[in-house]
């Protein structure tokens, strides 16, 4: 009787132990050495005047983006109140805001602003009507070799028809350079920047690519606004 007792006690942590086994590897299930978990809530990240400001989001109704932390929310949300708002998108996708764009003109590399009118090197910036550069659908296409001022996009047919856009070229000379796109004609009221430095290598273009824009649907112009068919004039350099 007392074998038996024993058996079934070992029987029990031996069911128990392989459960608890379970419970912990199964986060890490699958994963090869150089794999990362991921993490469950992800973080929106942000830099004003100098200072870099983070807080956990969810999507409500999957448009509006909520920020958790009420301080950061309070701040965000008074951003994109700001009538001449600069956002600014580093080639490494980080967000950074200002007063105005020239304000963000100080702040850009100087080397940015230098290569304006100067340099031979052609690049062609190219605006479409669709997310995706239209390959998921027929639309309107406009190139522009820059560098290009354009104050109204109304006679290209272009006016608030924007959301995407690539910058290419066929030499690679791996310059620095800036696109800002402003959401009223002549250079007014909200803007959003781009720099690039060097080509990304996207195999399914043709040249050299420097810039993509899949869709300006994920960048705010202010609350409840996104880029997408919001943009009125343009500077490229």
């Amino acid at each position: 009787m007392r074998k038996i007792t024993i058996l079934i006690a070992l029987f029990i942590g031996i069911m128990f132990g392989c459960q608890n086994s379970d419970l912990e590897l199964a986060p890490t299930e699958n994963l090869q050495s150089k794999d990362q978990l991921i993490p469950l809530r992800e973080t929106f990240d942000f830099t004003y005047n100098g200072k870099t400001y983070s807080s956990p989001f969810y999507m409500e109704n999957d448009t509006i983006m909520i920020l958790e932390d009420e301080e950061v929310a309070v701040i965000y949300d008074r951003l994109l109140e700001l009538p001449d708002l600069a956002t600014y998108v580093t080639p490494n996708g980080d967000i950074a805001y200002y007063d105005t764009y020239n304000e963000l003109l100080e702040k850009l590399p100087k080397q940015t602003q230098r290569n304006s009118l100067v340099n031979p090197i052609k690049y062609t910036l190219t605006v479409y009507e669709h997310a995706n550069y239209n390959r998921d659908r027929t639309g309107k296409i406009q190139n522009f070799e820059m560098p290009v001022l354009l104050p109204e996009l109304k006679s290209y047919g272009m006016n608030d028809m924007i959301s995407s856009c690539a910058v290419t070229n066929s030499l690679n000379p791996g310059t620095i350079g800036s696109v800002t796109f402003f959401r009223d004609p002549n250079y007014q009221a909200q803007s959003i920047t781009f720099t690039y430095a060097f080509p990304l290598g996207d195999p399914t273009w043709n040249n050299y690519v420097f810039l993509l824009v899949e869709n300006f649907h994920n960048y705010k112009v202010k609350k409840k606004i996104n880029w997408n068919d919001r943009i009125s004039s343009l500077k490229a350099f």
